[in-house]
């Protein structure tokens, strides 16, 4: 019987981006039937063996939740046994849910919210998070959760959870087209080449798109579009193709008719409307002006909203201007789904 030297052994490729990004944080990752998951607080992170997985949870994803626990107990989790937590009761749960919070909100971006889900004991609490795990509310995980958000985002973290997040995007991009229903794989989501997901609804493209900005045709005479969602700046727009398959980001396009629902740039889309000296509306209405410090006329917007604004939004009562036809210049001059009514529209919560 011929017999060869094996030299190289298979790797998950997952497993491999996380235990790089877990060494890159300065922890070493061991495996060891003696525990789940367990921290010394000196750099070693021992992980249980794969036999003692539920059948959707992967080394990846451990690290991953680990990792967010660092994020949680602050810099100084580094130096804390299981990052200062007590696994023994629950006096520690507001932690551990914070770590969920956290875990849901780096990997939704991505489209890895479900593929890094955590392990069974902790789904019900995972399953109900919100599609935004950080937006404020009662839940006093929520403010943690975005303490660590925040340190997420600086460095060693930032780099080093961007890129093996982005990795393992990538693989899920060519695997889950192979994959039936029942792999972990096909619960991951398709992103657009912009860095949004894309939209859950079928039939929707970049072209039919509000925030899709016209351009100067190319060479071959086709139209070049530019998206205002994903501007890298005002001078320098990422183009995007009109039958692209559109973003999660898309909205319906829509013209001054529509503002009735919307009305963010008279709420708290802007703080200030600022009325020129010889703008009529001054002398029309001086009731609704007031002069601020330095001379400078404005009309007031108490807690965000215009004093001229009428309506909910509701299609009963449609946000309206008492005095739309006599406004002032500077609301005159606003364009319908232009860039400034596309920044208020993400103030309030509208646009994304």
């Amino acid at each position: 019987m011929f017999e060869r030297p094996i030299v190289h052994r298979y790797e998950d490729p997952v497993d491999l981006i996380w235990i790089r990004a877990a060494a890159d944080l300065g922890l070493e990752i061991q495996r060891s039937a003696d525990a789940y998951a367990t921290y010394d607080g000196k750099g070693t992170l021992t992980i249980a063996e794969d036999s003692y997985f539920d059948a959707d949870d992967c080394l990846a994803q451990m690290i991953f939740h680990e990792i967010c626990h660092w994020l949680v107990a602050g810099r100084r989790g580094q130096h804390l046994a299981d990052w200062g937590l007590n696994n023994t009761d629950d006096r520690d749960l507001t932690l551990e849910y914070a770590v969920h919070r956290l875990q849901a909100a780096l990997s939704t971006p991505f489209g890895l919210r479900d593929f890094m889900a955590v392990t069974t004991d902790w789904r019900p609490y995972w399953d109900a998070l919100p599609k935004d795990p950080l937006k404020d509310g009662d839940d006093p995980a929520i403010t943690i959760a975005q303490t660590a958000a925040h340190l997420a985002r600086l460095t060693p973290f930032e780099p080093v959870l961007t890129r093996a997040l982005h990795a393992t995007a990538a693989i899920a991009d060519v695997v889950r087209n192979v994959t039936d229903g029942s792999s972990l794989w096909s619960v991951t989501q398709s992103r657009h080449r912009l860095g949004s997901l894309i939209s859950g609804s079928d039939g929707l493209h970049c072209g039919s798109c509000a925030w899709a900005n016209p351009g100067k045709p190319d060479a071959s005479g086709t139209p070049r579009l530019s998206c205002r969602q994903h501007n890298l700046d005002e001078n320098n727009l990422p183009t995007v193709d009109p039958n692209e398959q559109a973003c999660e980001r898309w909205e319906q396009k829509f013209a001054a008719e529509d503002c009735g629902s919307c009305g963010a740039c008279c709420r708290q889309g802007f703080d200030l409307l600022t009325v020129s000296n010889r703008d009529p509306f001054r002398k029309s209405h001086p009731e609704l002006v007031q002069l601020r410090d330095g001379g400078e006329y404005c009309v007031p917007r108490p807690d965000g909203v215009c004093v001229a604004l009428d309506g909910d939004g509701a299609e009963a009562n449609p946000y309206r201007c008492r005095h739309y036809d006599t406004r002032p210049k500077n609301c005159a001059d606003f364009e319908v789904a232009g860039d400034a009514c596309l920044l208020a529209r993400r103030r309030v919560g509208l646009s994304r």
